[in-house]
């Protein structure tokens, strides 16, 4: 049976990466994408990039849903324009041509992702390429664990266990991006979960089966402009990821090293590649905003807690590469 999936995503670069991926995979039921603007996209755009992308896939009966752009609190951002640049794929979006686009659901994503997953025959598996939010405020619509007993796993790209955070790096990246101190000082926590970190925290405490693959293992496969030369299919989609990994690898590059973030966490979860290192503690999310010596956040490990977490924590990037590679030009 075919595993069924539905992609929270902000859709940035690296969730085009992964969305793509999964539109070549025919093993894996898409069954909706559920856009947050909490992350690098802002929502109306994240939302455009989603349908194209479905368009240019020929899936245009792929539901699309449209979440919030409101974290639960706070207002942790990231740079304007780092953002601008998201908005249109690093200006690709323009040369995208779709024969059609997939309609949007009546729903906002968390009370789609919430009754799909309610009504469900099979096991669902929720891929989280975002801020916790849309995840969050689906947990908040039941108490009853019955409601989520077809939520077979939440494989989430997110947070920093035993390394640094990527939330001082980015900022410090450019002069441009500079938000102030109390970004400049956090290098302990990673944007998916600094964007949202009280939605963040509550799915840690929740009972919800959740898989992270954070930046310990993400660190491990650096983006590469070699990885766009061994991209060779010509059709849309494989089209559209060389063109992404150009950009981001030249002319858009962040002037740091970048992980290949969310393509990693989408692979691991629909078994193109095996972990080669697990780690399972009870954690959970720092939620104290500071401007100075900020730990907004950051993922602490407790002694006891409502289940344990999995963290990926290594992974052989010549397995990804391959794999990547291989998929795409299927």
């Amino acid at each position: 049976m075919n595993r069924k999936v539905i992609i929270d995503t902000d859709m940035g670069w690296d969730d085009v990466l992964s969305i793509a991926y999964l539109m070549k995979r025919p093993d894996i039921d898409i069954l909706g994408i559920t856009v947050t603007g909490c992350g690098e996209t802002d929502l109306g755009w994240g939302v455009i990039i989603a349908q194209h992308l479905l368009g240019i896939g020929n899936r245009l009966g792929t539901v699309v849903a449209k979440g919030t752009d409101q974290p639960l609190e706070y207002d942790n951002r990231f740079p304007r324009p780092f953002k601008n640049d998201m908005n249109d794929i690093m200006g690709l979006l323009g040369t995208l041509n779709p024969a059609g686009l997939p309609e949007l659901s009546s729903l906002p994503a968390w009370e789609f992702i919430y009754q799909t997953v309610k009504n469900s025959q099979d096991p669902i598996t929720v891929l989280s390429l975002g801020g916790f939010t849309n995840i969050a405020k689906m947990l908040a619509l039941s108490s009853q664990p019955a409601d989520f007993k077809m939520l077979e796993q939440i494989v989430a790209m997110a947070g920093a266990v035993y390394v640094d955070g990527n939330v001082a790096a980015l900022n410090n990246a450019q002069k441009a991006w500079d938000q102030g101190e109390a970004y400049s000082g956090n290098h302990y926590a990673e944007w998916n979960v600094f964007v949202d970190p009280v939605a963040a925290n509550n799915v840690f405490q929740s009972s919800l089966p959740l898989t992270l693959v954070p930046l310990d293992v993400c660190n491990q496969i650096i983006l590469d402009a070699s990885y766009s030369q061994l991209i060779t299919a010509t059709d849309p989609v494989a089209t559209l990821v060389r063109q992404v990994l150009e950009h981001k690898s030249g002319t858009h590059a962040e002037g740091l090293p970048v992980p290949i973030f969310d393509p990693l966490a989408t692979m691991l979860m629909a078994g193109g590649i095996e972990a080669t290192k697990l780690d399972e503690q009870f954690l959970s999310v720092n939620t104290d905003l500071t401007p100075t010596d900020n730990h907004c956040g950051q993922i602490q490990v407790q002694r006891s807690g409502s289940r344990v977490i999995a963290s990926v924590l290594g992974v052989s990037q010549f397995a990804f590469s391959k794999n990547f590679a291989q998929v795409i030009n299927s």
